[in-house]
């Protein structure tokens, strides 16, 4: 089976990618395909959390563990697989990319598909879709007072859902 993520950013409302694994690939997979179609250095911190419907964190998935004493439970994107969680459409997770800043990307399952015999021709991961300009990577060296205050600012909306109505708005 495949399975398309769609990754969406609550910095920019431009920003949006799918991207297309086989359902047997590991969430280190899934963290290097992210981290490809954003032009991203993949050796710096992140984190996956499964989530639920409201975005709340739930089962982290993490590329290492720092403190193995109080990170005991923490699963490891090397060792967990796709479907070592229900695959169905609208399955959450929220992914920290810049880990010393706290900044996000909202993922969802918005296809499920059968591989075909055009499949053998691609080379998965694969990116379907890249719309927007990916939020700027930042490395605990190049912080200024100015980024700090811009990330900051960053915060729920109104309805509380970081801008997130529209992540629907993209065609599969």
């Amino acid at each position: 089976m495949i399975i398309k993520y769609r990754i969406i950013s609550g910095e920019n409302d431009e920003f949006v990618r799918d991207i297309e694994l086989f359902s047997d690939s590991t969430f280190l997979d899934l963290h290097l395909a992210i981290q490809a179609s954003c032009d991203f250095d993949p050796n710096l911190i992140t984190t996956f959390y499964h989530s639920n419907k409201s975005w709340d964190k739930l089962e982290e998935i993490a590329l290492d563990r720092i403190d193995t004493e109080s990170q005991a439970d923490v699963l490891l994107m090397e060792e967990t697989k796709l479907t070592d969680f229900d695959l169905s459409l609208g399955q959450r997770f929220v992914y920290i990319f810049d880990f010393f800043s706290v900044r996000s990307f909202f993922i969802e399952i918005v296809n499920l598909r059968e591989r075909t015999k055009d499949d053998v021709h691609l080379e998965f991961p694969i990116c379907t879709l890249s719309h927007g300009k990916a939020p700027r990577q930042v490395f605990i060296d190049d912080i200024t007072d100015d980024d700090l205050e811009e990330f900051d600012s960053f915060s729920e909306d109104e309805d509380g859902d970081f801008g997130l109505e529209n992540i629907d708005d993209y065609d599969l």
